[in-house]
């Protein structure tokens, strides 16, 4: 058996130590969220790697009743300088008695429970030392599966007063989504191409870089 070489596992450990130090140096940012969150979520990541280590919470988001029951855990007792955080695509979807997405059945949490569950949530999410970031819940498209065109908008105009109230910034994503979504998603879906979320990213990136920027 050879012997170790000390003068390269002194660099090596030396490099680790250093790597995690710079590591522990950057800010610590935490997106919460849906599937559309998962999909833009590398992008941000790349886009501040210099200056932060970007985390999401475990899976889908889901809606607002997932958030409420999982909030807690998501934040895990963590320092963040900032959370991004968004519900609504999986609150305003319609459900039939087999729980499958069907446009005529019950819608998964109403307006007045959306209102309720978001209130709770910002509650816990005050707790912490972070910069707060909603954002806005993205288009629906004609014949998307359970989910009508015309209630992203409602649902936003809600949270949009439970942040005003709490004095949170609002990424709007839907607005930028209008014209992002027709050419970067299938007909009926609420998902996006690569490159969709890739453009959808840069909003989240720069209003997260501004945040940063303040906490200098």
């Amino acid at each position: 058996m050879k012997p170790m070489n000390i003068k390269l596992v002194t660099l090596v450990l030396f490099s680790l130590i250093c790597f995690s130090a710079n590591q522990n140096n950057k800010k610590q940012v935490l997106i919460i969220g849906d599937s559309i969150s998962i999909g833009y979520t590398p992008f941000v990541e790349k886009s501040v790697a210099s200056v932060a280590v970007v985390a999401h919470n475990p899976g889908n988001g889901g809606s607002t009743i997932r958030g409420v029951e999982n909030i807690e855990n998501w934040i895990d007792n963590q320092e963040w300088d900032v959370i991004v955080f968004n519900f609504g695509l999986h609150d305003l979807v319609h459900k039939d008695q087999n729980n499958k997405y069907d446009i005529n059945g019950n819608v998964a949490v109403t307006l007045e429970q959306y209102r309720e569950n978001l209130e709770t949530i910002v509650a816990k999410l005050r707790e912490t030392t972070a910069t707060l970031l909603f954002v806005t819940t993205t288009m629906v498209p004609i014949n998307s599966s359970g989910r009508r065109p015309e209630d992203p908008a409602r649902y936003n105009e809600v949270a949009k007063e439970v942040m005003g109230k709490n004095e949170i910034g609002i990424i709007d994503l839907y607005s930028e989504s209008l014209s992002i979504h027709p050419q970067n998603s299938k007909p009926g879906n609420v998902h996006y191409t690569p490159e969709g979320y890739e453009l959808l990213a840069k909003h989240v990136t720069n209003a997260i870089q501004q945040v940063l920027e303040n906490k200098h």
